[in-house]
């Protein structure tokens, strides 16, 4: 999302493994790639992304015979939107300290793309307010289904629904930290 946008991700490089979506590859190769809609998946498959990096997919678009094997199965698919199985698959690796940059869930409003490439190639309008709840609830559900690993959301002005991220008990896996607290405590050389 767009609350990443002046952060250099190439300092992710040396942090361990990276997961990102979709258009993500224009501006940094992650380790591991998610895409779940046919027109960005078709759009990587002609880049190549997926001799770059592993690309995982769902089983539509990995069946496909224009997928030219270039893509994984997503693991253990919850069937979410390519965001949300980013984080989730790195929980499947085995991760338990996940760091979520420019997870934004749609903070600029209706009628909005809450995606840094927006007005690009392969992202259109959005019309409605209601995928914004099922990202929401989605990420919601995650956090429960993984009450082992820690989920901190990197964000220099987080609106006021990202403190209230867990529902029911909170589990003290989720926290806020900004840009300046991800580079000093988590990048910097220890």
């Amino acid at each position: 999302g767009p609350s990443r946008k002046d952060f250099d991700l190439n300092k992710l490089k040396a942090t361990g493994q990276t997961y990102g979506c979709n258009a993500l590859y224009r501006d940094f190769m992650p380790d591991f790639i998610f895409s779940v809609d046919t027109k960005i998946t078709t759009q990587m498959i002609n880049d190549e992304v997926g001799k770059k990096t592993i690309h995982y997919a769902p089983s539509l678009e990995v069946n496909r015979k224009q997928s030219k094997g270039m893509l994984h199965l997503i693991p253990h698919n919850p069937h979410w939107i390519s965001g949300n199985q980013a984080f989730w698959t790195a929980g499947v690796h085995g991760h338990k300290n996940i760091y979520l940059l420019g997870y934004d869930f749609r903070e600029y409003g209706k009628g909005q793309l809450n995606n840094i490439y927006q007005d690009t190639e392969n992202y259109g309008p959005r019309t409605s307010d209601t995928i914004f709840d099922a990202w929401l609830s989605w990420f919601r559900k995650c956090i429960k289904w993984r009450p082992y690993c820690n989920f901190t959301i990197v964000h220099d002005n987080p609106p006021d629904y990202l403190y209230y991220l867990q529902t029911g008990t909170d589990l003290g896996n989720t926290k806020i930290i900004n840009y300046k607290e991800f580079e000093d405590k988590v990048l910097a050389p220890r």
